[in-house]
């Protein structure tokens, strides 16, 4: 699995570093290390129900050593799930340097006779990819009206028949991705996107993934403080820098 995959390699780069400060947002959860390394991850949360603990833990996570949190990622609970792949973006997603700063908006070759995937609604993408072709199928939970829009249980009927396919990285919190992976058969390229993606090419290897298009946080500070304050991407848009990290396309 990606999740057990993006742990293990977490845990290898982690060392002794230490939590130093963490916000579970309304949009964001955030994590920074003692280095000052910054990761996000996106809250889920109307998922996570009307309940007075949804974390047993809060009040002791600042202080401990981050390969406590990071394998967090695996557990049921979609706010620990949260921090673990936040605190997994911060040992990872370390420096702008080591990828391609730009935009998937700009990164993806959508031809007019192509036909488009997404999983998740990203409306910058969607804007753009209107005006390359009509052949459309976005999948979500809560499907809104409009043409183009279509359930999650329609992925494996759909997603096969993609050229050119979107993935939030939300996917890997809520441990679908593996699953939305293995319908991407038929596409030339496969992105997993979002701020939540984690900058590692080698854990995404094997899985049709041809661009992982994540963030790195350059404003640690001002970005602990919009998550804490409800602000979302756009809000965030000053604290980090887009980064792309193009794969190998599989051989078919």
């Amino acid at each position: 699995m990606i999740a057990n995959r993006l742990i293990d390699q977490a845990m290898s780069e982690a060392g002794d570093r230490k939590i130093k400060d963490i916000r579970a947002g309304l949009s964001y959860t955030a994590v920074m290390l003692d280095d000052d390394a910054c990761g996000l991850a996106y809250t889920f949360r109307n998922e996570l129900g009307c309940f007075c603990g949804i974390l047993h833990e809060a009040g002791s996570i600042i202080g401990r050593n981050a390969s406590e949190v990071i394998p967090w990622l695996s557990s049921k609970n979609l706010l620990k799930a949260s921090m673990g792949l936040a605190t997994i973006n911060a040992v990872l997603n370390v420096s702008s340097d080591r990828w391609e700063e730009g935009n998937i908006t700009t990164a993806l070759e959508v031809a007019l006779t192509d036909t488009f995937g997404m999983v998740g609604n990203f409306g910058p993408i969607l804007n753009v990819v209107r005006k390359q072709t009509n052949n459309i199928y976005i999948f979500e939970k809560q499907r809104e009206k409009g043409s183009g829009f279509y359930s999650e249980i329609d992925m494996p009927v759909y997603l096969p028949k993609c050229d050119v396919i979107v993935v939030t990285a939300t996917s890997i919190i809520n441990h679908t991705i593996d699953e939305v992976l293995s319908y991407c058969t038929g596409a030339r390229e496969v992105c997993v996107v979002g701020p939540s993606c984690p900058m590692s090419p080698e854990v995404f290897k094997g899985y049709n993934v041809t661009i992982l298009a994540g963030d790195v946080v350059t404003s640690p500070e001002r970005a602990l403080q919009i998550v804490s304050q409800g602000g979302g991407t756009r809000a965030l848009k000053n604290s980090m820098t887009h980064v792309l990290a193009r794969l190998p396309k599989q051989k078919k």
